[in-house]
């Protein structure tokens, strides 16, 4: 009778290991054909988006159907650490040295236009915005006086002041601008003069 039982039982562990070597027989299985669809997925996807780009390379000359912004432009996908600029350091960076980039502020944000050199590099009309934050000119478009070159905005329109809004999201949205972090600003006097309104007024480059 002893010896019965323990045919049962060798019969019934013999049976339970089967099964578990099945169940993790058929899990790895359905692993592998997952991944097998997975694998497939991808290489389609990347065939797509490939033949896209392609495509649209011979007909709009870009990449991305002609759309242009800051998800466009790879070197917003390049990580750094962004920088705290004074005053004083971002006018190093007008264009007068070849070797550093061109950098301007609007808003106390800071960004690159060295690829914008044509239009911010020296010798052009509109160098003047570059190594400092001129905020207040691009509410005015003044460039004729020093005094509206500043980040003192006190005093302009709601036309104005929404001018320069109008600039920061441009700049902020460039395909070929990059924000490279912040200037910090000396506070405005509340006792100084406001700068007088300005006339001859010129439009800026984008």
């Amino acid at each position: 009778m002893t010896e019965l039982k323990q045919r049962k039982s060798a019969l019934t562990a013999r049976s339970s290991t089967f099964a578990q070597q099945k169940h993790r027989t058929v899990a790895h299985a359905s692993r592998e054909h997952r991944l097998v669809w997975w694998k497939i997925v991808i290489r389609i996807a990347a065939t797509l988006i490939g033949l896209n780009i392609c495509l649209s390379y011979l007909i709009t000359e870009t990449a991305f159907w002609g759309h242009k912004s800051k998800w466009t432009n790879w070197r917003n996908y390049i990580p750094r650490s962004q920088r705290v600029f004074t005053q004083q350091e971002l006018a190093k960076y007008d264009g007068s040295n070849a070797e550093l980039p061109i950098l301007l502020a609007i808003e106390g944000d800071v960004y690159d236009v060295t690829l914008g050199r044509g239009f911010y590099g020296p010798g052009t009309t509109y160098n003047l915005f570059a190594g400092r934050d001129a905020s207040r000119a691009f509410g005015t478009n003044c460039l004729s006086r020093k005094d509206h070159l500043t980040h003192d905005t006190r005093g302009l329109t709601e036309d104005e002041l929404a001018g320069i809004k109008s600039w920061h999201s441009l700049f902020e949205n460039h395909q070929r601008y990059v924000k490279m972090g912040t200037v910090e600003l000396k506070p405005i006097d509340p006792d100084t003069p406001i700068p007088p309104p300005c006339d001859g007024a010129h439009p800026k480059p984008i």
